[in-house]
């Protein structure tokens, strides 16, 4: 189904409350994670210091499916079919009630599933959002009453906050009379990309009509339509159409050939029509305005793409002869011209979600790498690291742990060899006194470079470079050993 301009609004809605929700939830997560912390420093008991600390890291590995699993009941929130009930949450009833008052001409269609949008960001809903985070935080239940008092503050007391940026990001104030700022809201919808010939044109009429309105010409509408307009005023609003376009846009030679054609076929029977081409909704003006709408997203698109919708253009611009032109004509190709036009549109979407998804998967890599290193620091907080393992450890072997961290989570069995990997080195390069250590690091050498060397291999570490940190090790430990407290070795007879 098309989206109509308030679905484009109801989207826009509902990717705002989404960014407003991530960004608390995980401010939650680090308050939280900072509770546990600040509780476990000032805690006598050892039990419950190790328990504080143990739920803090708990809390820090699993808020990624915790927040995976808030934003999937936020999403099945808002498909869900059941509206709002004014009365109980008075800044949530004020955004209700804007959205009620949406004038029904432009609004009629998507009322329910404005209703319903306020339903999915009801305190309520995002209350019941706390039982989906429980799990993969591994909350146990002496904590859980503290962490939904915490959740509370942070989340459900904060809301109002949120009602309010999207009362104020409402495209327009919803009083009717407000005729300049529906007047700047629908073009702002003209310049939606997914929107078909028809629906542009019907929008189109509903701008005519509101600019008609806020010019006062209500008394002489109806004499307006007698008018015939004059041939300059038809060849100026043919041109009109046609320079719309940016320019800006680098079309090719081929895409402003076709164009050249259209125009001069379509000015043509602009004289022909006369006062029915003057209207929105005549088919030729319909054809023309989603053609340059779409051209409008000409620099968005990848070069094949282009050289498709070049191509079809041309086909379609040759089926035109402006001796004999007719307007039915342009409704024979209607479904030709929106299809063409999806093609490209869907095209160009396709590749931003792509950039976006890309984006966002950076931004996620460049979160777990800083946990990483939060975890690389708790383990080398008292350890005076030599410069080579220090680039190791923060350079290649970050790398190895968000390899199998992507690729089997953050309990898996290959990411928790890794860690393992990393305490036997920090063990291995450091001096022991004790004979039993000293034959341990000896015997766990090939270990460590056989899984180094595996781990290294795995992100496409390169081979000398793989060696050279080897060796490396090798002269920590032989380094190491010639600083060891040196005992005589234990006597097998006694």
């Amino acid at each position: 189904m098309q989206q109509t301009g308030t679905g484009l609004l109801a989207d826009r809605l509902k990717s705002q409350s989404r960014l407003w929700f991530g960004e608390h939830l995980y401010r939650y997560f680090d308050r939280l994670q900072d509770n546990f912390h600040r509780r476990s420093l000032t805690a006598t008991d050892p039990a419950e210091k190790s328990e504080l600390l143990s739920q803090q890291h708990a809390v820090k590995l699993g808020q990624d499916e915790g927040f995976r699993l808030f934003a999937e009941h936020i999403n099945s929130s808002f498909d869900s079919k059941r509206a709002y009930d004014t009365g109980s949450y008075p800044t949530l009833d004020r955004l209700a009630q804007r959205l009620e008052k949406l004038p029904d001409a432009y609004f009629e269609s998507e009322k329910p599933q404005l209703r319903n949008f306020c339903r999915a960001i009801a305190p309520i809903t995002i209350l019941a959002g706390f039982q989906q985070i429980l799990a993969p935080l591994k909350l146990e239940a002496a904590h859980r009453h503290h962490a939904l008092t915490m959740f509370q503050g942070l989340l459900i007391q904060e809301l109002s906050k949120l009602y309010d940026e999207l009362l104020e990001s409402l495209p327009v104030e919803t009083q009717t009379e407000n005729v300049e700022a529906w007047i700047s809201h629908i073009k702002q919808q003209l310049k939606e990309k997914n929107l078909s010939t028809q629906e542009r044109a019907l929008t189109e009429t509903r701008l005519q009509r509101l600019l008609k309105m806020h010019s006062h010409r209500r008394s002489v509408t109806s004499n307006a339509a007698t008018i015939e307009p004059s041939d300059s005023e038809l060849l100026d609003a043919v041109a009109n159409i046609f320079q719309q376009l940016p320019a800006k846009r680098r079309l090719s030679s081929g895409v402003l050939a076709s164009l050249n054609t259209m125009q001069t076929c379509i000015s043509a029977l602009a004289l022909r029509d006369r006062s029915e081409f003057m209207h929105p909704l005549h088919p030729a003006r319909q054809v023309c305005c989603q053609i340059i709408n779409t051209l409008d997203q000409w620099d968005d698109a990848q070069p094949i793409q282009r050289q498709q919708f070049e191509a079809e253009l041309k086909t379609i611009s040759r089926k035109f002869n402006d001796h004999n032109i007719e307007a039915n004509q342009f409704n024979s190709i209607r479904t030709q011209i929106d299809a063409c036009c999806q093609h490209l549109l869907q095209s160009i979407k396709l590749n931003d979600r792509r950039n976006l998804n890309a984006e966002v998967g950076q931004k996620r890599l460049t979160r777990l790498r800083r946990k990483v290193h939060d975890m690389l620091d708790e383990k080398t907080q008292h350890i005076d690291l030599p410069l080579s393992i220090d680039n190791m450890l923060y350079g290649p072997m970050t790398t190895v742990i968000l390899y199998h961290w992507l690729r089997h989570g953050s309990n898996g069995a290959p990411l928790r060899r890794s860690l393992q990997l990393i305490d036997d080195i920090l063990w291995y390069i450091q001096p022991h006194s004790d004979w039993s250590e000293l034959r341990r690091a000896k015997a766990m050498s090939k270990d460590i470079e056989t899984e180094l060397s595996d781990g290294l291999q795995r992100i496409n570490y390169g081979y000398h470079a793989t060696q050279a940190l080897i060796e490396d090790l090798h002269q920590l430990r032989l380094i190491a050993s010639g600083r060891s407290v040196k005992v005589s070795k234990p006597d097998v007879n006694h």
